[in-house]
Formats: C-alpha cells, sequence, structure tokens
C-alpha cells in the first residue's frame, strides 16, 4: 500500500509553513524521519497505525508552531515501529 495521499499532506504542510522559523526545522526533520520510516521493511498494522497517529499530530502541531508536541509524537511512534529517531 502507498501512502501519497499523507505524504501529499505533509508535503503540504512544510512548504506552506517552511519559512516561519528555526523551531519548524526541527519538526520538518522530524517529519522527513518519519515519511523514512514508512519504507522501513514489514511494518505491522499496528506500526503504521502508530505511524498514522504520529503523523496527524506532528502536522497539527507544526501547522501550531509546537515544536516540542511535534518531536514528542513522532517520537513516541517511532519505536512503536522498531525504529529510533535519529
Amino acid at each position: 500500500m502507498r501512502h501519497t495521499f499523507p505524504k501529499t499532506i505533509v508535503v503540504s504542510a512544510l512548504i506552506g509553513m517552511g519559512a516561519l522559523g528555526v523551531a519548524r526545522a526541527d519538526c520538518e526533520s522530524d517529519l522527513i524521519q518519519l515519511e523514512q520510516a514508512y519504507k522501513a521493511p514489514k511494518l505491522t498494522q499496528a506500526a503504521k497505525a502508530a505511524l498514522d497517529d504520529a503523523k496527524t499530530k506532528a502536522v497539527s502541531a507544526l501547522k501550531k508552531d509546537d515544536d516540542a508536541s511535534c518531536h514528542k509524537a513522532i517520537a513516541q511512534a517511532l519505536p512503536k515501529a522498531g525504529l529510533t529517531l535519529k
């Protein structure tokens, strides 16, 4: 299954919010790592659900300029998918 719709949402949010400050850069890098997590081999449905939930929360936090919440959502989801945040 391809995740083109969620990618479109994230890319749109990143483009729309890209010029709003340094805090966004941290959230953006976390979102990029989250997108890469979808490419991990053998993701379970539970792992995909955790990543989808994190993406929703992170994009919402990005729109509110809440870098801490963005990072927290992604940092909590990646271990559920068997990955770590760099």
